[in-house]
């Protein structure tokens, strides 16, 4: 049985796998501005997966 699974599909899981392990970071570090960096990358990754409201602008 032939996978399903695209490079699109790959990809869109290695940026949320990545906006989860920023997340764990940022809730683990100790310096506010270290999870503050952590947070900020979260978010670009998440970005990434669902678009930002920035991207549909351009879009437009």
């Amino acid at each position: 049985m032939a996978s399903s699974i695209t490079p699109l599909d790959q990809e869109i899981g290695y940026l949320y796998r990545r906006a989860e392990q920023e997340l764990e970071q940022a809730q683990r570090a100790d310096h506010p501005a270290a999870a503050k960096a952590h947070y900020l990358l979260a978010g670009l990754y998440l970005d990434k997966v669902y678009g930002s409201p920035e991207q549909d602008e351009l879009r437009t």
